[in-house]
């Protein structure tokens, strides 16, 4: 009976060890296609929440939300600024933006924005591929910006080439917080239009404690070479986006982070 009770422990100790073993390949497996390392200041998935301020008084609210797409390498990042009801009688702005980031270089691959901005309103999509430096873009909407129907003589499709490291605001917050920043570092990137691309250089001009939402904290000035982007990072390993600033058709619009989950 002992012999025997050790011959099963033994085959259950062997199978077990299999099983432990598929198990852990498997877990090795995943975090490779996942594609996060430890490094990374944040996790697969989150919400920034942010107060939104224009013409001196506060207007709204801006919500970016991350997470990993299901089976991918994808980060899909949907940022939405939109004015409180009572800003909207005066002028309304509801801007969505949908951004697919691949984790392998942290640059988008696919980009939906649906704009309002008093009567502007268009909508356009842009499926980048950046090793090729391709992009095709289609616009829908007619021609002085108003939404019309999605009928062919409505809808506009073409290619547009594109300069290396091509990214949107969005993307480019996120780029910048998987890197280190330290005072006058620089990067190079083309900021995508909806008809163009923008080549600019982004600098860590300025470290200083400033005054937000969460108190004072110790921070890194990023600004844009054309002047129409200031952002505000956390100067710790998070690096979150506690200013935003970018210009708009109707003027500066700056968010200040209120929340994260």
């Amino acid at each position: 009976k002992i012999i025997l009770s050790l011959f099963e422990v033994s085959i259950m100790g062997r199978f077990c060890g299999k099983w432990m073993s598929v198990l852990i390949i498997i877990m090795i497996i995943g975090c490779h296609s996942y594609g996060f390392s430890a490094e990374l200041p944040f996790n697969g998935q989150g919400i920034l929440s942010f107060s939104v301020e224009m013409f001196g008084m506060k207007i709204g609210e801006q919500t970016m939300k991350m997470r990993l797409l299901p089976g991918s390498q994808t980060l899909q990042l949907i940022s939405e600024t939109k004015t409180s009801p009572f800003a909207s009688k005066i002028y309304k702005l509801h801007n969505k933006i949908e951004t697919h980031i691949s984790i392998e270089d942290f640059l988008p691959v696919y980009i939906k924005n649906q704009i309002q901005e008093g009567k502007y309103i268009k909508h356009w999509t842009a499926k980048l591929d950046q090793r090729n430096h391709l992009g095709t873009i289609t616009i829908i909407g007619s021609e002085n910006g108003q939404k019309g129907s999605t009928s062919a003589a409505c809808q506009r499709c073409f290619t547009l080439p594109l300069p290396s490291n091509t990214v949107n605001i969005p993307a480019l917050i996120y780029y910048l917080r998987t890197r280190e920043l330290r005072l006058n570092n620089s990067f190079s990137f083309a900021l995508l239009n909806e008809n163009n691309v923008e080549e600019i250089t982004i600098k860590v001009a300025e470290q200083k404690k400033i005054h937000a939402l969460y108190g004072i904290v110790d921070a890194l000035k990023v600004v844009s070479s054309l002047g129409d982007v200031v952002i505000w990072f956390t100067n710790d390993e998070k690096r979150l986006p506690i200013k935003i600033a970018c210009q708009t058709n109707a003027g500066w619009l700056k968010a200040e982070l209120t929340g994260v989950r």
